[in-house]
């Protein structure tokens, strides 16, 4: 029985490792979003856009939730997320180059982001007033 225990407990010690990177961009993606004009017109959880968006991501990452493989993708997500300008962006995708494969690979993931959140705006928005049936 206590050899069982060991690794259940190490795979929930990774598991929160990579949950840590995760969480840290959701939070910074959510703060942004907090200030985002059209969220506030079509009363979004700047919350609930967030967690879309990063469970969109996560469908392309590679491994399972939790897995220490997927610990530097979102340590690379929350980076692309600080940059404030055009030069700390590119220094940061330079910087996690190697994660993705290659520069113009990283450059593509900082810029689905955005596509991310339009996605998952739209997504909610659609939930939220879903289009009413036409009568002929």
């Amino acid at each position: 029985m206590k050899k069982l225990i060991i690794p259940i407990l190490a795979a929930f010690l990774l598991a929160g490792c990579a949950s840590k990177e995760r969480n840290e961009f959701e939070d910074k993606l959510a703060a942004r979003l907090a200030t985002d004009p059209d969220l506030k017109d079509y009363s979004l959880d700047a919350h609930e856009v967030a967690s879309c968006v990063v469970s969109e991501i996560a469908k392309t990452l590679p491994g399972f939730r939790g897995t220490p493989a997927r610990k530097p993708y979102w340590e690379a997500y929350a980076a692309f997320e600080s940059a404030r300008n055009s030069d700390e962006a590119l220094s940061t995708v330079k910087k996690y180059k190697d994660v993705f494969g290659s520069e113009q690979k990283a450059s593509a993931a900082a810029m689905e982001v955005t596509q991310y959140i339009m996605y998952c705006m739209g997504k909610l928005i659609e939930n939220a007033h879903p289009a009413e049936e036409r009568q002929d």
